[in-house]
């Protein structure tokens, strides 16, 4: 940890010292850095000293020279490697030399690249590009996607707009992505298949109809039946039930579809439960079949124990101190420290909430229970604290028999212990949540929960 402190100490201390340098500081090691010929890293400098002061002419001057001696390096070496025909290294100098020059420009410093460098640079960069663009053409041919695709990111880079590169290096790029989609549709991979054909543009080829395909034969279409209740409590399953469809619509699935609450509600109500009220056993997964669910979700609730224990106060005797200004005898001025009888007051409370919720999600074309699970959820809350109209800070515990006149039985705890135990109550907590708020988050953990197990199951591929 020490060791932590220290190196970001010392980051800081550098990043204070770095800024806190002025345009004067920073040309005067641009200088030196020129003086000892290192051209690039002067002219990073000057660049530092423009950025604090825009006009500081010592700086302006200072990169003109490193500059100059910078690309006259760069063009000095693209002369060499095109001379040795290494076209592509000449090109990138060549680069590197105009990129340089065109950012000192943004500081109205000019320097200019001899039009002989130009004419040579366009005559073997359009050399290059021809070769390197018929290269590519010949790798796309076999099929050598990837290796194509680096080559027309290249002629892109360098001749923007060149023929059909564009075209081709789409090509180049999303062609095996869309044979892999395929592929997967044909393994009736259908989700797998959605999220190839997803990354490459709805434009190419039939991409978008294949997507549509994909996310068609792929979707889960859960249907959400009328939670049961087992316990006293009402409205609970109801609270969970909207839980969890608010949890299932945030998650964005594009292969999770919920068939419409009140349509599977009204059928259910009218085809499933009949007389008895209950839905029999097996009739569930049927139910969601008839309204196109593939599958459906029931839950019921096992367990819910709700303890409320308002916040009671319970009075006590103390003592608080304080200290008044005296003179004695002599006319000199002490302090006194009087004690004051006083009453505080030690507030608690708790609250609890136990639930137990059983759901179930079942296959609509087999009855298959697919996945099923108890989850018991368990939330406790309770205060301890101490108030009075008093500054904490100078009670005391203790006891006393009358509040206007002493007795022999009164005492003050002069525990330095007790004492500090006493003045952390009255820095305690004070707000209790009540058990209808830890039931909310339950609600709403049970639901994630749910969710979570639903979706996992619905991106599966079959």
């Amino acid at each position: 940890m020490k060791k932590f402190v220290s190196i970001f100490y010392l980051l800081s201390l550098i990043i204070i010292i770095t800024s806190c340098e002025s345009p004067r500081k920073l040309t005067k090691k641009g200088n030196k850095y020129s003086d000892k010929q290192m051209y690039s890293d002067a002219c990073q400098l000057y660049f530092k000293a423009l950025n604090k002061k825009r006009d500081y002419l010592p700086a302006k001057e200072g990169l003109k020279f490193a500059g100059e001696k910078q690309i006259n390096s760069y063009l000095d070496d693209f002369f060499k490697t095109k001379n040795f025909g290494e076209q592509r290294k000449a090109i990138y100098l060549y680069r590197d030399a105009f990129q340089l020059q065109s950012k000192i420009k943004r500081y109205y410093v000019n320097i200019d690249i001899p039009q002989h460098y130009v004419s040579d640079y366009n005559q073997i960069l359009d050399e290059y590009v021809e070769k390197t663009y018929n290269e590519a053409i010949s790798l796309l041919d076999k099929e050598n996607f990837s290796q194509a695709e680096e080559l027309f990111k290249e002629i892109n880079l360098l001749k923007p707009n060149y023929k059909d590169v564009d075209e081709m290096k789409d090509i180049a790029t999303y062609e095996p992505i869309y044979r892999q989609g395929n592929n997967l549709l044909e393994m009736q991979k259908f989700r797998s298949a959605y999220y190839a054909f997803n990354r490459i543009p709805s434009n190419y080829k039939d991409a978008n109809e294949l997507k549509l395909m994909a996310q068609k034969a792929g979707m889960f279409t859960l249907a959400i039946l009328k939670f049961e209740n087992h316990t006293s409590s009402i409205g609970v399953e109801s609270a969970i039930s909207a839980n969890v469809t608010e949890e299932l619509m945030k998650l964005n699935n594009p292969f999770l579809k919920l068939v419409n609450r009140d349509l599977t509600n009204t059928f259910i109500n009218e085809q499933v439960l009949g007389m008895s009220g209950q839905v029999e056993e097996g009739t569930s997964a049927k139910a969601g079949e008839l309204i196109g669910a593939k599958a459906v979700l029931t839950g019921k609730l096992v367990t819910c124990n709700k303890v409320n224990n308002p916040i009671s106060k319970v009075s006590k005797k103390g003592w608080s101190l304080r200290r008044i200004k005296k003179t004695d005898a002599d006319g000199k001025k002490y302090y006194d420290t009087v004690y004051d009888k006083i009453r505080y007051s030690i507030c608690s409370g708790n609250s609890k909430v136990d639930i137990g919720f059983q759901f179930q999600l079942s296959s609509t074309e087999s009855s298959e229970i697919l996945y099923t699970q108890l989850i018991n959820k368990s939330k406790r809350d309770n205060v301890n604290y101490a108030e009075s109209s008093t500054n904490y800070r100078n009670i005391i515990p203790g006891n006393w028999t009358w509040q206007n006149k002493n007795s022999n039985s009164d005492y003050r705890n002069d525990s330095k212990s007790d004492i500090r135990k006493l003045r952390a109550l009255f820095k305690n907590k004070k707000t209790l949540l009540s058990a209808e708020q830890l039931s909310q988050t339950i609600y709403k953990e049970i639901a994630k929960e749910i969710s979570t197990k639903v979706n996992n199951y619905s991106t599966k591929d079959e």
